[in-house]
């Protein structure tokens, strides 16, 4: 060693200097890299965190609508089948058969994040 310097058998140096800065670098890099782990696993939280909710909504039955109709067209990823779908609006609306007619309101359920 000569001056603080290390030399290898192919003329490298590697001086003190250098070595700090390979040191700062490194220590910034692993700054940058746990920081964006934190940002990443804290936003995936904060997703997790979220609420289901349910609620309602009011529709007027329009001629040649049917429950199973209805169903499909307002059903989420929340629920497992349409016939499940079904079975809920009509619990929500007191309906033993499948009958509605034109003109007459449903109640229809959905569920939402919050």
């Amino acid at each position: 060693m000569k001056n603080g310097n290390y030399d290898n058998t192919e003329g490298f140096t590697l001086t003190w200097k250098t070595l700090r800065i390979l040191l700062f670098l490194t220590i910034l890099l692993s700054g940058f890299i746990l920081a964006g782990m934190y940002l990443f696993y804290s936003n995936n939280a904060a997703a997790e965190e979220k609420k289901l909710c349910k609620t309602y909504t009011s529709i007027e039955i329009r001629p040649g609508d049917s429950l199973w109709s209805i169903a499909a067209e307002y059903i989420t990823d929340d629920y497992d089948s349409v016939q499940d779908y079904v079975r809920e609006i009509k619990r929500w609306n007191g309906l033993e058969t499948d009958e509605i007619h034109a003109g007459r309101f449903l109640i229809i359920p959905y569920h939402f994040y919050q």
